[in-house]
């Protein structure tokens, strides 16, 4: 049931009667102290292929991210962040479904997700729509449009994206000069041929100067777009859902040339976690190739150098974007009315293990940035450490606004951590490679089953090993804590939730 909210102006009180109470219903300390969303606006802002290692304010050093660390301040930073999928298609399946990869049936990029879903199952455009909003999108939202037909009929406008069949929304609010290209390479369709592999490594295997200027950039054209529109919503007073998309830093690992010259690769440190063959749990990536890059080889210390170094100007530039996007928001004044959510879609090794991409269970694919930003909210430039969970996404965007959700959500939502980020929360987190390869994640320790896999399970220690790579699942003196979450990961997801709700 959705709490109905008091405005911010009574915080004083309400924290006086609160203090040196242990405990309060989750439900009712998130009523109390957060203010009336119902009315606000939505901001998602979605990047591709995030490392949670990489933006300033998650610890990165090197990494220069001042916008993003400029909105910490003002929003919640969630550190233990966790997609429920290895790749693009099956994570935005999930996170913009609230159901989990076994129960949405998607699980890999290939498996088409309106065919896959059970019937019924709605998104949040569809939602938003029904409940008032006015809905747009700049860029991918889902995985393909071919994949999301239906769901994508829900947005009133779609800029930097296909148009699904029926569709029949307004033009382009912005025209762009065309930009001078190479002629267009289209995929070939068998994805087992010479061909195929032949064409990945044309269009993704590479890094350094996109050899064009910002100003050419789709990502920094879509900022544009935003701002566009944001000026359109000020105007009309129209309440809205926004969906910005940043293509960076998928691969190619290519940025203007004033990005890129922000790193010194002979700066950077040999990537943690060095492969191992024999006791890799994915040893075609080391004899192989990785799927996104380096897909032929192993890079040399001095090209993953480089390779990170372009990462990071990659998301360097994807901050300056996103900078773009918040200040237009300001400046139209609708950032006190706008809750903003700024995420990855998933995470990205970057040469540990010697992985180059995603698609593993290990932390670096599982954990992805998040910030959300409730106007006013009394937690706001705080850092959450409890667990959430991708999926939680629906539920949380439908609490806070006031939708009908449906009941068969898999997601809990995390507005209470909203107001209160140290909640008790969830004890773990769990995602899927497939049916048979999954991982539930604990604060002490990560454990997977492989179905198919070098190992048929695999047990790590996270205080003593938090790179994962000294596999304990066979270490006698860890046989009850393998049972253990062998068991966790067999009662799954609601064995996992806060007991204050988990016993309701």
């Amino acid at each position: 049931m959705r709490a109905t909210r008091v405005k911010s102006d009574s915080m004083a009180l309400v924290l006086t009667v609160c203090a040196g109470l242990a405990v309060l219903p989750e439900r009712a300390f998130t009523a109390a102290l957060l203010p009336d969303t119902t009315k606000m606006n939505v901001l998602f802002i979605l990047v591709e292929d995030w490392s949670a290692n990489t933006p300033g304010c998650y610890g990165n050093p090197i990494c220069k991210t001042p916008n993003l660390d400029r909105f910490a301040t003002s929003a919640i930073r969630f550190d233990s962040a966790y997609v429920q999928a290895v790749c693009c298609n099956p994570s935005r399946s999930s996170f913009l479904t609230g159901l989990r990869p076994l129960t949405s049936r998607v699980w890999n990029n290939g498996q088409e997700m309106d065919k896959s879903l059970p019937p019924g199952t709605v998104t949040p455009p569809e939602m938003l729509k029904k409940s008032g909003f006015h809905t747009a999108v700049i860029g991918k939202f889902f995985h393909t449009v071919e994949y999301a037909e239906k769901q994508l009929l829900a947005f009133d406008r779609i800029e930097s994206y296909g148009k699904p069949p029926g569709w029949e929304g307004p033009g382009p609010i912005l025209k762009f000069p065309p930009v001078k290209r190479a002629p267009r390479d289209p995929a070939p369709k068998d994805k087992n041929s010479k061909e195929y592999r032949e064409w990945r490594a044309r269009n993704s295997d590479r890094y350094g100067d996109s050899g064009l200027v910002p100003e050419e950039e789709g990502d920094y054209r879509n900022a544009q777009i935003a701002c566009a529109l944001l000026k359109e919503f000020a105007q009309t007073k129209k309440r809205f859902f926004l969906s910005v998309h940043q293509s960076r830093p998928h691969t190619p690992l290519i940025a203007p040339k004033k990005y890129v010259d922000m790193y010194d690769p002979a700066q950077i440190p040999d990537p943690p976690a060095p492969p191992v063959v024999e006791e890799s749990l994915y040893p075609r990536r080391l004899t192989v190739g990785n799927p996104d890059i380096f897909i032929r080889r192993q890079p040399t210390p001095r090209q993953a150098k480089e390779a990170i170094a372009a990462y990071y100007a990659c998301v360097s530039f994807v901050d300056s974007n996103i900078g773009m996007v918040l200040d237009e928001l300001e400046r139209q004044g609708l950032a006190g009315n706008t809750i903003v959510f700024i995420m990855g879609d998933h995470g990205f090794h970057l040469g540990d293990h010697g992985f180059w991409s995603k698609y593993s269970m290990l932390e670096s694919t599982r954990r992805a940035p998040l910030w959300v930003r409730v106007p006013d909210g009394p937690a706001n430039g705080q850092v959450c450490r409890e667990f959430v969970e991708f999926v939680d996404l629906v539920p949380t965007v439908g609490e806070l606004v006031g939708l009908d959700l449906p009941s068969n959500l898999e997601g809990l939502s995390f507005a209470p951590l909203l107001a209160n980020p140290s909640l008790p929360w969830k004890k773990a987190v769990f995602l899927v490679e497939n049916e048979s390869n999954q991982v539930v994640r604990t604060r002490g320790f990560s454990y997977m089953e492989f179905g198919k896999g070098p190992v048929p399970a695999a047990l790590f220690d996270l205080e003593k090993d938090p790179w994962e790579t000294l596999n304990l699942a066979d270490d006698p003196a860890y046989a009850q804590t393998r049972q253990e979450m062998a068991q966790l990961l067999k009662a799954g997801w609601k064995a996992a939730l806060p007991d204050s709700i988990a016993s309701k």
